[in-house]
């Protein structure tokens, strides 16, 4: 039988090269056209019903995607003899390749995850979850800045939540991103399945590896036996360096074995993700390091107010902005404020000159009285501040836990998550 030229099968494209190959085949090609390189994916000729069923599914799910942190579909083709579809071409690579090269730093995974996050906000309302997340299927494209901008691809084992509950594509999974439900209780899985598989991709990124692996002497009956029961090691950068004190508690939470107890709103995890951003940040102006962060196996607790993390300032919430370094704005507040002073002193001594001699026959203890009222209500505002601002031990802590909305540790399960929590919202 003669050899087909692959070129016959994209009408319009030249093929430069194949990227990948798992489940489906990966091309490299440029549209003649318009010169613009894309990225084709095509299955085998004489592929199975089932697979072509859900190559037209993700087809469908990633051309009604519109947003930066999702890969875009250019152009569906799914009457030829190898339906394919055109994607968008993403210059830098997989997130693979960068972990290959070592664990990432710090402030990339966490514009990783707010990124993902933005790109989650986009998917799961719309019903989509994605089922699949790992390393191969984020891309990333280097920008001008430096920095990397990241984007969600491969929808193919993905399910849209009013579809039925079924078990297909449970054997394209890549057991080491799958999360534990999707072991023991596939047809309930949900959006806090994407949030799991996340968080171990950020786990890798930041370590190097992950959590549980699949190795030649612990076979699949041990791995799963650690996916379902074993909490997962402790977060340790392989630099030795701290984390922000967020961004462990972000990642133990997204690692919760219990579907309904894990980090899988969206809005939790960008406050998390920003306020492990303001750590690292004030940690650098510092120049302090950050105290090693406290891992937990199914439950962070919150940090105890007035006992703050060395090198990191205590995040900042919606009634205490985060405040400004002093800089020539302070020096002009201070000196109109020292010429408000001094005229009010002036006019002050004017009025205070005709009445100096009733002010003389005014009895001592009169005096004594006004100055120690006067003192006592100047000083009111001062001491109430005080207490806002400076935590100090002898704070009674109440007896129950309460987690105020703002806080974004995760809900405390034992004696010490409450007792920390509670010194939180104190």
């Amino acid at each position: 039988m003669p050899t087909v030229s692959v070129n016959t099968h994209f009408p319009g494209y030249e093929i430069l090269g194949e990227l990948g190959r798992s489940n489906a085949r990966v091309l490299k090609a440029r549209h003649v056209a318009t010169g613009d390189l894309v990225a084709i994916k095509h299955f085998t000729l004489g592929t199975d019903a089932d697979t072509l069923r859900r190559f037209q599914q993700e087809s469908a799910i990633m051309t009604s995607i519109r947003h930066p942190n999702v890969v875009k579909v250019r152009e569906v083709q799914l009457d030829m003899p190898l339906p394919f579809i055109v994607m968008e071409w993403v210059e830098g690579g997989d997130l693979r390749s960068l972990i290959r090269q070592g664990a990432l730093d710090v402030p990339t995974v966490l514009r990783l995850g707010q990124q993902m996050a933005s790109a989650f906000k986009a998917i799961h309302p719309e019903g989509i979850l994605h089922r699949d997340i790992k390393p191969e299927n984020i891309l990333y494209r280097p920008l001008a800045s430096g920095e990397l901008h990241f984007l969600l691809t491969d929808f193919g084992v993905a399910r849209l939540r009013e579809q039925s509950q079924t078990l297909t594509g449970q054997s394209l999974l890549t057991y080491e991103y799958a999360s534990p439900e999707q072991f023991d209780n596939p047809r309930g899985v949900g959006v806090a399945t994407d949030y799991y598989s996340l968080g171990v991709v950020l786990y890798e990124c930041l370590t190097g590896r992950v959590p549980f692996a699949m190795t030649d002497t612990a076979g699949i009956a041990t791995f799963m036996t650690q996916v379902l029961r074993t909490p997962p090691p402790a977060l340790l950068l392989p630099s030795g360096q701290p984390l922000p004190p967020s961004l462990n508690t972000l990642v133990n939470w997204m690692l919760v074995k219990d579907p309904a107890e894990r980090l899988s709103d969206v809005s939790e995890l960008t406050v998390l993700l920003g306020q492990a951003s303001v750590e690292q940040l004030q940690a650098g102006r510092a120049g302090t390091r950050p105290a090693p962060a406290v891992p937990r196996a199914q439950t962070m607790a919150a940090p105890v107010a007035g006992s703050q993390t060395p090198g990191y300032a205590e995040p900042a919430t919606e009634d205490e902005p985060p405040r400004r370094s002093s800089g020539t704005g302070g020096w002009i507040a201070f000196i109109v404020a020292v010429g408000l002073l001094i005229g009010f002193g002036m006019y002050y001594l004017k009025q205070r000159k005709p009445a100096q001699s009733a002010a003389r026959s005014t009895p001592t203890v009169v005096e004594d009285t006004l100055d120690t009222t006067a003192a006592d209500t100047m000083a009111a505002p001062y001491d109430t501040y005080s207490d806002e601002t400076t935590p100090t031990d002898s704070t009674e802590q109440p007896s129950e836990s309460v987690v105020s909305p703002d806080t974004t540790a995760a809900p405390a399960r034992d004696s010490t998550a409450v007792a920390d929590s509670t010194s939180t919202e104190n």
